[in-house]
């Protein structure tokens, strides 16, 4: 009886185990954050247009024993692109265009056009002209690879036997930063993006009673990253690279934050003064007077008066006079001692030719 209920038990324990996989795409560090973080343009936002960004790999999604006719990844990434654009910067760095469905755009303006001449005849309102582009961005997926890498893991003892599964597939994507006036490609960046699967079972198979009775108990979890949701991540990642990729080519640059520290004027002299001290300003005295900054310790500060300046270089000089005057004894005093060894070897000379 104790056997079978420690079976059940661990079956109940192994299920478990095998419920969930520690897979969530949820907790996965995601492009957005950058995306929304990065710092402010500077001047105002850049006109762009984006005119198709298309999965160009033709990849039909994976099928058991049957053809599939929906295609691997998503045929919307260019709507991914356009929201990428608009959050870059908490939509402070782009400003897009619409330029996909451009004639239902010009009908809808021939059609207010239209409307207004009716109503209000010559009097009626132009409508503002629309925004044009200085660049634009293309691109699209170019590559979805499956299974790069897969392997697992597992053991079985005794009939009871757990395993541990994954898979990796990449996808990757190109875009395009075109100069409308040039036509010139200025920046092209390639973005690739692992899309994980993984999976977790168990089982457990096993006879009791002299092979009269068997138990067999089998749970397992799976769990795929979704496509789409790589591809975002992907094409918001592409975006932060083009942003850098501009500015080190010097197309725009991050606006710089001046930091202005408050200064004390001198009409707020007397603010700074501790008048416990009973201390006398001396206008000749510029030191006198010391300048703070508004909540930032910079230290103790070395009080300095003209008089104490003019005594310092004074005594300075004094010290490098007396330094010349020292070189200048020895110098003197070395060139005595040159000459009388000179004339006494002259000396010797003489007498020795006397001799």
């Amino acid at each position: 009886m104790f056997k079978y209920i420690g079976i059940f038990l661990l079956s109940l324990m192994l299920v478990g185990c095998a419920g969930k996989a520690k897979f969530d795409v949820r907790t996965q560090t995601v492009a957005y954050k950058d995306l929304s973080n990065i710092e402010s343009p500077k001047g105002e936002p850049i006109i762009i247009a984006v005119y198709d960004f298309i999965d160009m790999t033709g990849q039909k999604k994976p099928g058991g024993s049957f053809a599939s006719m929906s295609t691997a990844v998503t045929q919307g990434s260019y709507q991914l692109l356009i929201k990428a654009l608009a959050d870059a910067g908490e939509g402070k760095w782009f400003r897009v265009v619409e330029r996909t469905s451009l004639p239902s755009l010009l009908q809808e303006r021939k059609l207010i056009r239209s409307t207004r001449q009716q109503v209000d005849g010559e009097k009626a309102e132009s409508l503002p002209p629309l925004l044009f582009a200085g660049a634009y961005i293309t691109g699209g997926v170019v590559g979805y690879d499956s299974d790069i890498k897969s392997g697992g893991f597992g053991a079985r003892i005794l009939g009871i036997q757990a395993n541990r599964q994954y898979r990796q597939d990449i996808v990757t994507i190109i875009l395009r930063l075109v100069n409308v006036q040039t036509g010139e490609v200025v920046i092209t960046t390639t973005i690739e993006k692992t899309i994980v699967s993984t999976s977790v079972g168990s089982d457990i198979f096993k006879y009791f009673d002299t092979d009269t009775m068997l138990v067999e108990v089998e749970a397992g979890y799976a769990r795929n990253e979704p496509v789409t949701f790589a591809l975002r991540k992907a094409i918001e990642k592409g975006v932060v690279d083009l942003i850098h990729s501009g500015i080190a080519k010097d197309l725009w640059a991050f606006e710089i934050e001046e930091i202005i520290l408050p200064i004390a004027k001198p009409s707020n002299i007397k603010d700074y003064i501790d008048t416990t001290n009973d201390v006398e300003i001396n206008p000749n005295r510029h030191s006198d007077i010391v300048f703070e900054d508004d909540g930032v310790d910079m230290g103790e500060k070395v009080e300095k008066t003209y008089e104490t300046y003019l005594e310092e270089k004074k005594l300075k000089k004094e010290l490098e006079a007396e330094a010349t005057e020292k070189e200048w004894e020895e110098v003197d005093k070395q060139t005595e001692e040159n000459a009388d060894e000179t004339d006494n070897d002259s000396d010797s000379d003489s007498s020795g030719d006397t001799n």
